[in-house]
């Protein structure tokens, strides 16, 4: 299993999401407020909030089949979101 930071680029988390995902994810990134619930190797948590909406908890996951990622923001199975892509981002600084 490789380590999550090799999984974890700005041009790979361009490719995960749609292009008004990663528009909006650079955004929170920029201005939101971040709180770290769990970090290792392998495994990154984090929460995300912006402005007045509703704080978000993103898993970034490096599995044996490659990277895993689950939003609250949504149900939707293998869904990159703007929440994905700003945790990743502030994941790389």
């Amino acid at each position: 299993m490789k380590p999550l930071r090799e999984y974890i680029s700005e041009d790979a988390l361009e490719d995960l999401a749609t292009r008004s995902n990663f528009r909006y994810g650079k955004g929170i990134a920029k201005d939101g407020e971040f709180t770290l619930v769990k970090s290792n190797t392998y495994n990154h948590i984090a929460q995300v909030k912006q402005g007045h909406h509703e704080k978000r908890t993103v898993h970034l996951e490096s599995t044996p089949k490659g990277l895993r990622w689950k939003c609250t923001c949504t149900s939707k199975k293998n869904y990159f979101c703007q929440h994905c892509v700003a945790v990743g981002l502030a994941f790389i600084k």
